[in-house]
């Protein structure tokens, strides 16, 4: 039965069930007058099912759709600079999951059956070249299989975008009931990947590969030795980023990874070269200091050939790169002349130093790149062979040099921090402050890396004068912090 009769209110009512949603309500007449017959309220009744009938349906939060957050998502994506990866891992998770499927349907153990199919899913290589379009669908016959699984941080690229569209869905709430997509975006794993620290290229190196690139690689080398670039600012440096009164480079937030305007000074021969790539750039009619040609045979060609900008030196690196793994027995990155930069100014100036030139946040970053330069660590490596089985080699007795360089004490007035610094056979006492207590540590430390170095090259010297053999050690004693 549709319609009863409520005794309490002493009135018809009617109640039915459609599109599994409940209609309840008093039976009205035309006039909205309650009824006072059961046929009067059935024809109530029939009129409420009939709005409800015709009445726009009420969306259901819990059924929106992949492919609605991303479509949201996208104008921002199409802004970004690495949008055409972005539209193949949309492809890939809407070919997976879905492009009508509810993120409400998407938990953590669907989450999982795609992590298990991207570790066995190959690294497919674009051998198209530079002129077809690589998202074409006629052209995916050049995508050639390398027969190389996915590596943990390739696949944490796709699984950081669908961990965007759920995060946005969660903010998503129906304009009727205001209910959100999904409650509580279910957790996107982020794989384990292995910590590589940079290797910075030996000199050795370098100059094999400055004599195998073309012109515009070893400006873009020479820049990155003289400023610590990075490889997307070296490439995309123009006129007005230099700065000649000033004598450094300005770099701009927008054109930076840390979203900050730097000015970093250059020695007096990196202006110089600074200066000849300018007036270069000048007499190309070009505002970018870096760019390239195509070789032409004809040299009427050659000399119409437009000038081109270049984000990256991908064949020219790898064909040095693969004349070099065949003489050194490994292969470098571009990112590892950056780290030759880092390492130098590490073991000439201190890390702090390094740390302020490579522009890192973080020490903790910087130390991935001046192990090299840690004389602590490698004063305590020379001390292993300090040993009576170790002590004899080749028959003769090494010589070993103590050496004690400086002692620091820690003071505190007023909440400033203070070192005092006495060096030995010095007389008087530095006293470096006022800083932060935050400052002390760092600061004692690139004191004691300087005075490492100091004692090793003394050890050095000593050895040579002596003609010992050249296993000798070097001790840091009153290399001590007193606190």
């Amino acid at each position: 039965m549709t319609v009863h009769f409520d005794k309490a209110r002493r009135r018809w009512r009617y109640d039915f069930v459609l599109s599994a949603v409940r209609h309840q309500g008093y039976c009205l007449d035309a006039l909205g007058e309650p009824v006072t017959s059961k046929s009067a309220a059935k024809q109530a009744e029939g009129v409420a099912r009939r709005k409800a009938e015709i009445a726009p349906k009420l969306p259901d939060a819990g059924q929106l759709a992949l492919a609605q957050v991303m479509a949201d998502l996208k104008p921002l994506w199409k802004k970004q600079a690495h949008w055409p990866n972005k539209k193949r891992y949309m492809r890939e998770l809407l070919a997976f999951f879905g492009p009508e499927t509810p993120v409400s349907f998407i938990d953590e153990g669907r989450i999982g059956d795609y992590v298990k199919q991207a570790r066995i899913t190959p690294v497919k290589a674009w051998k198209g070249g530079p002129k077809r379009d690589p998202d074409a669908p006629e052209n995916a016959r050049f995508w050639k299989d390398t027969g190389r699984p996915r590596g943990p941080a390739t696949i944490n690229l796709y699984l950081g975008m669908l961990r965007e569209v759920l995060d946005r869905a969660t903010k998503i709430r129906d304009p009727i009931t205001k209910l959100p997509a999904i409650e509580r975006a279910p957790e996107v794993p982020e794989l384990h990947v292995p910590k590589r620290k940079a290797r910075p290229v030996p000199d050795k190196v370098l100059s094999d590969v400055l004599a195998i690139v073309p012109q515009h690689v070893i400006e873009a080398i020479m820049l990155t030795l003289y400023f610590g670039f990075r490889r997307g600012e070296v490439f995309t440096l123009a006129i007005h980023n230099v700065d000649f009164d000033a004598g450094g480079v300005r770099l701009f937030a927008e054109n930076v990874k840390d979203a900050e305007d730097t000015f970093l000074p250059g020695a007096p021969e990196a202006m110089v070269y600074l200066q000849k790539l300018v007036d270069q750039a000048r007499s190309r009619g070009q505002t970018r200091l870096i760019m390239w040609q195509r070789k032409r045979k004809d040299p009427e060609a050659q000399a119409q050939e437009p000038w081109r900008e270049i984000k990256k030196p991908k064949s020219a690196w790898n064909r040095a790169m693969r004349i070099v793994g065949e003489k050194f027995g490994r292969k470098f990155r571009w990112h590892d002349i950056r780290a030759a930069f880092i390492t130098h100014v590490a073991l000439t100036s201190g890390q702090l130093a390094a740390q302020a030139l490579a522009r890192h946040s973080d020490y903790d970053t910087t130390q991935a790149y001046v192990e090299v330069a840690d004389e602590t660590r490698r004063m305590a490596a020379n001390r292993v062979a300090q040993r009576p089985a170790l002590v004899a080699v080749g028959g003769k007795r090494v010589e070993m040099h103590q050496f004690t360089i400086a002692t620091w004490s820690i003071s505190q007035a007023d909440g400033d921090w203070y070192v005092a610094e006495k060096i030995a056979d010095v007389p008087g006492t530095n006293v470096y402050g006022p800083m932060r207590e935050a400052q002390v540590d760092p600061f004692i430390a690139e004191r004691r890396a300087f005075f490492d170095t100091v004692a090793n090259r003394m050890a050095r010297e000593i050895h040579s004068q002596n003609s010992l053999t050249p296993n000798f050690g070097v001790s840091g004693e009153g290399l001590k912090l007193l606190k």
